[in-house]
C-alpha cells in the first residue's frame, strides 16, 4: 500500500506515514471545505470532512476506528501547513485555519 510522509509544521523532524488513499480523501475533504478568505475553526473543518465523506460516498470502512477521521483531519492539517497550502489565524484559541490564496503573479 501506497504512503505518504506527512510533516509536522510544530515537529520539523517528525514524519508520519498515512496511508496514501486516506491522506489524499481527507486532503480533498479539506481543501473543499476550506475558504481562503474565511476563517474556519478546526472543529467546523472536521465536522465539514465527515460531511464530505458521507457525500462522496466514501465507505466507512476507510476510516473504521472511533476517532480515526478526526486523527487524519489534524494530521492532514499539520501537513497542509508545512506544505503551504493552508494556515492558522495567529494567536487565536480554538485553533482556525483558512486555505492559502493561491494570488496571480
Amino acid at each position: 500500500m501506497t504512503s505518504i510522509q506527512a510533516r509536522n509544521v510544530n515537529h520539523p523532524d517528525h514524519v508520519e506515514n498515512l496511508k496514501a488513499e486516506k491522506y489524499n480523501v481527507i486532503r480533498a475533504a479539506m481543501l473543499s471545505s476550506l475558504s481562503d478568505t474565511e476563517w474556519t475553526s478546526f472543529a467546523d473543518l472536521e465536522a465539514r470532512a465527515r460531511q464530505y465523506l458521507e457525500d462522496q460516498g466514501v465507505p466507512p470502512s476507510l476510516f473504521p476506528k472511533p476517532g480515526s477521521v478526526r486523527w487524519y483531519c489534524k494530521a492532514v492539517q499539520l501537513d497542509l501547513e508545512v506544505r503551504g497550502e493552508i494556515e492558522r489565524q495567529p494567536k487565536k484559541s480554538p485553533l482556525h485555519l483558512r486555505r492559502v490564496s493561491q494570488g496571480e503573479d
